[in-house]
This record gives structure tokens, C-alpha cells and sequence, in this order.
């Protein structure tokens, strides 16, 4: 990224987690880009259903933009999802005093249980017959970045879904993050595609990998951008319990023709133990959302195949100005 390394474990290596990190930090440069973040993830597989909620804090500011979108297949917009309900302007008394307990006026409410462990999601519309009630138990302990500012964590996630009328049960393997004390400016950023994935297939595997395309495997830009200085930027495979970081990765994205939405994905990458590994996925839901207006970002599940071994996980790509502008008029 050209402005900032805030999604880069540029360290090597993992930091180190205490049971705060689930708390509110507040603390970082005091810029209006400084950002703290909470992301949790479910998803109903078989059902490609997918759900995504956020809560994302502006600390200097004083201002949190919170909710979630919930969405059967792939959908072309936001708006066309089952359930999007999200506030952009809302004062951060919503996060209380320590986040422990978010409380949103839209009815999401997100408590931590026992830090770093366990962690209840609830909603509930009646007007639009939804509902979520879920507990999201850790499988393993944090994945922390080495600037001890952002962590990933596998989360079992169970319970129930009632979704436009519609009952489902949650038993799923799901990555949640959170990051705290960095800047994140939304200039221009004039780059092609950039890529974060998740996938678990148990308890006893996960991965992640944030990256561009690999510009020797044909991507669709190769025409229209220089090759990105970085073209990996972090990563990480949980194998029964033991952390091992991501050493190098080749990854290519087929997108469509028209909204240049991720349709397959396929990774090769390595890990500092030299293991290697190979995962094809194709998102089953999708859905396109501006995180804050200079980006699009295609959010959705992903169906892992691993040597045959089937595993689920997060897509978000995220797009900007010169990426869509160019490759439309291309097209």
C-alpha cells in the first residue's frame, strides 16, 4: 500500500497477546486517521450464507461507524443483501468504556464474554424477521502481528439464525481481527487489487494471506499497472496449535467482466517451517460495499479446496479509483 504498512507484518515473526487486547486501546498518533478496529465473521456453508460485522472506531475523532450485512449468494450490491444495517456516524459512547460491551441503536450487540476466549454477537429486527444469536469461542489463542497492534484469532462459532423468516443453525470455523494504535488514511491509493483471505478447515488448520496478484500469473491489470513494490504483504498458517508465519505466497484472482468481482481465487504459499501449500477457492456469497468511500470492497465466502479437503473463509478485495476507471474504459 502506498501510504501506510498498517496491514503488513513488516516485523517478522508474531507479538505478543494479553487479555486487554480485547478491550479498547485509545491510544496511537492523534491523527484523524488513527483507527481501532473489531471484525467478526460466520457463515452458513451449506446455505452460502455469509455475515460480516464491524465496528470500527476513529478515536481522535470521537466517532464509530458499527454494524453488519448478512447475505445468501452472491448479490450486487449492499442493498441487495438479506440484511445490511450499518451506521457511519455514531458517537463512541456506543462502545462503552472499554468496548467491552458494544451496544449499537440498530439492536447488534457484541460483549466479551472472557477476553480473548469467548465473544456473544446478538440482533434482532423483527421488521425484517432477523436475528442473530451466536457465540464465538476461540479455538486458539491470538495471532499477533510483530507491532502488537493487530491479532487474528479462529473462533468456533455456533448458534442460531433466523434470516428474513428464515431459521438456520451456526456451527462454523470462523477468523475474527482487531487492531488498534495505527493510522489509516483513505487517500487515492493508485494500485491494483488488493487481497485478504481466510480460510479454516477445522480446528486443526487455518489460514491467512493478504496480497496483491501475482504479476507473472497473468492478472487482469498487468496491462494497466506497474508491478507493486510489495506484492506480499503478511500471512500466517495455525497447524494443530502451533503459529507459523507465511514466508512468500503467489496468489491469481479471476474477477468478472463486469463488476471485476472475485470469482475463484488460487494461492500457493509457504510457510517458515518450509511446509508448502496449494488452496483453489470460489466464493459461493458475495457482496460489493464501500468501507469508506475512495474504495469498493468485495466481501465474501469463500468454498477452500485443499487436497481435496473442503474449508471455508473470508474474501475481501479491496478496489480503487484508478484500478475500476481504467479497467472499465480498457473494457
Amino acid at each position: 500500500m502506498s501510504d501506510t504498512d498498517w496491514n503488513s507484518n513488516l516485523g517478522g515473526g508474531f507479538g505478543l497477546h494479553v487479555p486487554e487486547d480485547e478491550y479498547f486501546h485509545g491510544t496511537g498518533e492523534p491523527v484523524d486517521s488513527l483507527t481501532e478496529t473489531w471484525y467478526w465473521n460466520f457463515h452458513v456453508p451449506e446455505a452460502a450464507i455469509n455475515c460480516f460485522a464491524y465496528c470500527w472506531v476513529h478515536p481522535t475523532l470521537k466517532v464509530v461507524s458499527s454494524g453488519l450485512m448478512i447475505f445468501k449468494g452472491i448479490k450486487p450490491s449492499h442493498l441487495a443483501c438479506e440484511l445490511f444495517e450499518y451506521r457511519d456516524y455514531m458517537s463512541k459512547d456506543v462502545i462503552g468504556d472499554n468496548g467491552s460491551d458494544i451496544q449499537l441503536p440498530n439492536s447488534m450487540r457484541v460483549q466479551a464474554i472472557k477476553p480473548l476466549e469467548h465473544v456473544r454477537l446478538t440482533f434482532d429486527d423483527p421488521v425484517r424477521e432477523t436475528r442473530v444469536d451466536v457465540d464465538m469461542r476461540a479455538v486458539d489463542v491470538p495471532i499477533m502481528r510483530a507491532n502488537n497492534k493487530h491479532f487474528e484469532q479462529l473462533m468456533h462459532v455456533t448458534g442460531d439464525l433466523l434470516l428474513r423468516g428464515e431459521t438456520y443453525k451456526v456451527d462454523c470455523y470462523a477468523v475474527r481481527d482487531r487492531s488498534w494504535a495505527e493510522p489509516r488514511p483513505e487517500n487515492h491509493n493508485p494500485a491494483p487489487p488488493y487481497t485478504w483471505v481466510t480460510g479454516a478447515f477445522g480446528p486443526d488448520f487455518a489460514f491467512n494471506v493478504g496480497s496483491h496478484d501475482d504479476p507473472a500469473r497473468d492478472p487482469d491489470w498487468k496491462d494497466v499497472f506497474p508491478v507493486p513494490a510489495r506484492v506480499f504483504n503478511d500471512g500466517w498458517v495455525v497447524v494443530n496449535g502451533e503459529q507459523r508465519r507465511v514466508t512468500s505466497a503467489s496468489k491469481i484472482t479471476r474477477r468478472t467482466g463486469d463488476r471485476f468481482a472475485p470469482v475463484t481465487h488460487d494461492y500457493s504459499f509457504e510457510d517458515d517451517k518450509g511446509d508448502q501449500y496449494h488452496m483453489t477457492g470460489k466464493l459461493i456469497a458475495q457482496t460489493m460495499w464501500g468501507g469508506w468511500s475512495n474504495t469498493t470492497c468485495h466481501i465474501g465466502l469463500v468454498e477452500w479446496d485443499w487436497n481435496g479437503r473442503k474449508g471455508y473463509g473470508e474474501s475481501q478485495e479491496v478496489h480503487w479509483n484508478d484500478y475500476v476507471y481504467k479497467m472499465n474504459q480498457r473494457r
